[in-house]
């Protein structure tokens, strides 16, 4: 356990004109406010604040957050305000003691919501000052140390949310060595045997691996010296929980990994550390493909080295990183190790948080918790490409990424408007995975929009939430207009009162348009609360484009009468009204589309066509479809008694008009028995999953059980 007084030594050791005393009035006040109170553990509660408060002594804090590593509990578990911490210790420690404090006081509608808004109160106060971070993750950190007290259940979900959330930070800060403990600790404490037989194995290994450790330590500083560079090598071993997630990986046991020690080779400057490069390259032969460069090409984070990894002595892998001092200082304690507080805030700094500016952005636009806490763990758990815009800028990606990920990275109107991509003056499509190198052109329209599809291409979370962003905005002025015609059409000018606003859950008459003409609220709900009779279905005119889908289960075009059916975050879903799903639907929920499209958009419908069993039959068929100006999607060809084939084909139309000349020109063709729409049934009901290559392929290839007499008389379709 911290004592006040090893703390308050270890700051003065590195920052001499720090207010001891400042200190150790903190910790009096912790003291008297948490009196009484006792851990799981059955130590004093004290303990706590006094053991985070060593860890960011430990990482070289400035004063202020040492002394909110004291107090950061007063405000949320005691009866201390944030005006007593403020009258006591200044603002600059009442607003880090603020960040900290998780929002007890509010009522939330799940657990899941209250955990986002606690998130989400933590990075918007760290956008404004990342110490509060840095202070949330000594806490975390030692209430992992004391997780064995608490029971099963929670410590499964406290170590399953340390693994999600909290060591990514970690690494995102750069203090690797508080994410590798984060991580060893949820190892033991989520899977005890696994860690228990990691731990005995490298006991039995630890006196060999020592050994290898400090021959191989000499051997590279022997040929850095002989040289004339001056270096520091150091050998480490590897943490357990990294060891597991290997083992995991790849499917091996632990007799398997022979890269169980690392060597960092530590020099003056960044060009020493080439040389240095060269050197250990020229000991042992370099693994292909493993070499990466992280001084030219920083990690997000601005984490800098050289990473390798070489054959060394009896075929054993091993990984070395070249690094400065600074870097080296960097890469154990990030941030803390060049803190803005103890020079003055700069603009390299504020480079070095970009991720977290982004993160602050989408969290404010982010309405769903759910939503919001999965695209945190997505943004954290991030390994990076390096791609390049044309004119030569470099991006940092998670990898995966794909070229609208890289759009709307460049900004999110780039992104909204892009119509086509190069990549490395080559066109590609959007499902392309970018690679490390490659040298991307977006191509943009002032008339083009996202799509839903996009939402399947991109895999940051900054693009997927300017995509949804882009969809709620549109659909906000649609959705107040469909509210407002509901309740126009269904109450006329009847007002909704009061207690019916608060039967439906809405704030005001605002709140139940938008819900309303959203599908949130069903119109027969609303019916019933205002006790108002049906007069349904209703007639809406005027209606945006982007709001309406045909069905899938009858595919109807416009021209065809229609019901549609609302549908939360869809939009109007499109039945036809011989459809036999909508009989599944409340009537009252069903509502009268006046549907034009716009000229030249194309919609799904099912054909068929009964036809002679002729050779060359499908062949005009599709040629004829393809005259009429429609495209097949889809097709199903079935062999029928009297020498007859059925054909089923899924075309695309404009409209009813479109479609009535497609018809025509297939009764045309010689051979044509009979063409009809088909929607309800078969292929053009639930379309089949199979291309239309595939299914062409299955036919021609089929084995006729017909004799040859017969095949040559009916002929081949």
């Amino acid at each position: 356990m911290s004592r006040i007084f090893e703390i308050t030594e270890r700051v003065a050791a590195y920052a001499p004109k720090a207010d001891i005393d400042r200190i150790n009035r903190a910790y009096v006040f912790a003291a008297h406010a948490h009196a009484g109170q006792m851990r799981i553990s059955g130590d004093p509660y004290i303990t706590h604040p006094l053991a985070v408060a060593g860890i960011l002594a430990s990482l070289g804090m400035d004063e202020s957050t040492v002394i909110t590593g004291l107090l950061h509990d007063t405000v949320e578990d005691t009866s201390v305000t944030l005006e007593d911490i403020e009258r006591n210790f200044g603002s600059d420690i009442a607003r880090l003691v603020d960040g900290m404090t998780k929002i007890g006081k509010i009522h939330f509608r799940s657990k899941e919501q209250k955990q986002a808004e606690n998130f989400r109160k933590m990075i918007l106060a760290t956008a404004r000052d990342v110490r509060v971070l840095i202070v949330k993750l000594a806490d975390r950190l030692h209430n992992m140390r004391t997780l064995g007290f608490m029971r099963e259940d929670k410590r499964r979900m406290i170590g399953e949310e340390t693994l999600q959330v909290y060591a990514p930070l970690a690494h995102r800060l750069g203090i690797h060595w508080i994410k590798q403990e984060m991580e060893d600790l949820v190892l033991s404490y989520l899977d005890t045997e696994a860690y228990q037989s990691l731990l005995a194995e490298m006991q039995d290994r630890l006196e060999s691996l020592n050994q290898t450790r400090e021959r191989l330590e000499g051997i590279i500083q022997q040929a850095l010296q002989r040289h004339g560079l001056k270096a520091e090598v150091q050998g480490r071993m590897k943490h357990l929980y990294s060891i597991h997630e290997k083992m995991q990986r790849k499917h091996i046991d632990f007799g398997e990994i022979f890269d169980l020690v690392a060597f960092r080779v530590i020099v003056d400057d960044p060009y020493t550390c080439y040389q240095a490069l060269g050197i250990v390259h020229s000991l042992y032969r370099p693994v292909p493909g493993r070499f990466k460069d992280y001084i030219a090409l920083p990690k997000p984070n601005g984490y800098q080295s050289l990473h390798t990894a070489v054959i060394g002595p009896e075929n054993f892998r091993i990984e070395v990183q070249i690094r400065t001092h600074d870097m080296h200082a960097y890469a154990e304690d990030g941030v803390a190790a060049h803190w803005a507080y103890k020079e003055g805030d700069s603009a390299d700094q504020q480079e070095d948080f970009k991720w977290l500016r982004q993160l602050t952005e989408m969290l404010q636009k982010t309405e769903n918790p759910g939503e919001f806490l999965e695209n945190v763990r997505l943004d954290l758990f991030v390994q990076e490409v390096y791609v390049f815009s044309r004119d030569g800028d470099i991006f940092p990606l998670p990898r995966g990424a794909r070229p609208l990920d890289f759009a709307y990275a460049v900004h999110t109107e780039v992104g909204h408007h892009c119509i086509g991509v190069r990549i490395n003056g080559e066109i590609a499509d959007f499902s392309t995975r970018l690679k490390n190198g490659d040298q991307i052109e977006i191509m943009t329209s002032p008339d083009q929009s996202p799509t839903r599809q996009w939402l399947q291409y991109v895999k940051t979370p900054r693009a997927k939430q300017a995509i949804r962003q882009w969809f709620r905005r549109q659909e906000r002025d649609t959705g107040i207009r469909m509210g407002e015609s509901i309740l126009r059409d269904s109450l006329g000018k009847k007002d909704v009162s009061r207690s019916a606003l608060k039967q439906l859950q809405c704030a005001d008459q605002e709140e139940l348009k938008i819900r309303l003409g959203r599908g949130e609220i069903a119109i027969h709900r609303l019916l019933e609360v205002v006790g108002q009779d049906s007069i349904l279905p209703l007639k809406l005119m005027g209606m945006k484009r982007t709001m309406m889908h045909a069905a899938e289960c009858c595919h109807p075009i416009p021209g065809d009468p229609v019901l549609g059916q609302l549908r939360a975050g869809e939009g109007v879903i499109l039945h036809h009204r011989k459809c036999p799903e909508i009989t599944k639907y409340q009537q009252d929920d069903l509502l009268e589309i006046d549907w034009h499209a716009k000229s030249g958009q194309l919609f799904k419908t099912g054909i068929e066509v009964r036809a002679r069993n002729m050779r060359g039959m499908l062949a005009r068929v599709t040629r004829h479809i393809a005259d009429a100006h429609a495209s097949i999607e889809d097709i199903k060809l079935n062999q029928r008694g009297g020498a007859m084939t059925e054909l089923l084909f899924l075309v695309e139309v404009e409209d009813r008009v479109h479609l009535a000349q497609v018809l025509r020109v297939i009764k045309a063709v010689d051979g044509v028995v009979r063409v009809g729409r088909r929607n309800q049934v078969g292929l053009c009901g639930k379309p089949e999953p199979r291309a239309l290559a595939e299914t062409l392929r299955d036919f021609f290839s089929r084995k006729h059980t017909t004799s040859k007499s017969n095949r040559d008389k009916e002929g081949k379709t």
